[in-house]
């Protein structure tokens, strides 16, 4: 890097993680939570490192899961800064797959997310950083970073909604549970809850509701986009509301609300974060299988979710074509 402006090429970071029996639920594939959490992680890495200071999520695309991560690979995590605004980063995170004895890669997921630069107290800063292409393999990424600014929009028009919102989730089947926020689910900034330990909990409490009221075994599909209206601190007590809100043959989308408040300084809760999981019921072998008991939604709920639904799939067309840019920066050719 020289004088604030940034190569896409040098703006890589790499996370090579074996995958462990404790990764992995009882079909030897990789649970979504801890998948979600080195994906965040990569990704705030990247951010930290262009930025040279501080930055925490602000939002992300869809995290898709274009297929497992088993018990024995190693997932090779890459995350490249494909643009930048004032005070925001916004960074493309590929994983793949490998055998332990080698052989070819296999994509496992894709994300964009955008991080914002803070300092100590978490408050907004300008990083000075410009971030450009320097080869004709990273050109398309470009396009990649437009894309995302357009389609981050609607988020932040969400984010205003939410922001000051104390209304319980609008979702049926509803789970609810509580924790604190303690120092070790912080990253780097010691009094800020990371997004990579958040997306394990949102990911846990997903499954209980698609879990108790289908009666099947369920595996998580993706994440869809998500903006976070104020971080959790050490401290704070984080309430999870986990609810369905749609569901296909084998799916369902299950929504899922992040608020939190520091019961020795708030009376009211705050929204931090509410996005949508996609669950698909397994059977013994870990195939899709149609759900044993369907949830009973209203025609107006059935509409919303078809919509999301038709929204999602779009979203992994373009995904299809961002992991071809991906790997093959990864690959270096």
């Amino acid at each position: 890097m020289a004088g604030g402006r940034l190569c896409i090429e040098e703006s890589l970071v790499t996370l090579l993680q074996p995958i462990y029996p404790r990764h992995t639920n009882r079909y030897g594939t990789l649970h979504g939570g801890w998948l979600a959490g080195w994906m965040l992680e990569a990704g705030g890495m990247a951010s930290m490192r262009a930025s040279r200071g501080y930055t925490v999520l602000g939002a992300m695309d869809y995290l898709f899961i274009l297929s497992p991560g088993r018990v024995g690979e190693n997932l090779h995590v890459y995350a490249w800064v494909v643009g930048s605004t004032r005070r925001t980063l916004d960074v493309l995170v590929y994983a793949e797959a490998r055998p332990l004895g080698g052989g070819e890669a296999r994509p496992v997921s894709v994300s964009l997310q955008t991080y914002v630069a803070v300092d100590e107290g978490v408050r907004p800063r300008e990083h000075g950083v410009e971030v450009q292409p320097c080869s004709l393999e990273s050109e398309p990424l470009v396009e990649v970073h437009r894309y995302w600014l357009e389609a981050r929009r609607p988020l932040l028009e969400q984010r205003r909604r939410i922001a000051g919102s104390t209304a319980p989730l609008d979702a049926v089947y509803r789970r609810t549970s509580y924790f604190f926020v303690s120092p070790e689910d912080t990253f780097t900034i010691p009094t800020v809850m990371d997004a990579s330990r958040l997306f394990y909990q949102i990911d846990q409490m997903a499954a209980v509701p698609a879990i108790e009221f289908t009666g099947a075994a369920m595996v998580t599909a993706g994440f869809d986009a998500v903006v976070f209206a104020s971080p959790a601190r050490v401290g704070d007590l984080v309430k999870l509301e986990a609810g369905i809100t749609g569901a296909g043959r084998s799916s369902v989308e299950v929504a899922v609300r992040v608020a939190a408040r520091n019961p020795q300084a708030e009376d009211v809760e705050r929204t931090v974060a509410l996005l949508y999981a996609t669950m698909v019921a397994v059977d013994e072998e870990g195939r899709p299988r149609p759900l044993p008991r369907r949830p009973v939604l209203s025609e107006e709920r059935l509409r919303g979710y078809l919509e999301r639904r038709r929204l999602r799939d779009e979203r992994r067309r373009v995904a299809q074509r961002i992991v071809e840019h991906a790997r093959l920066l990864a690959s270096g050719r």
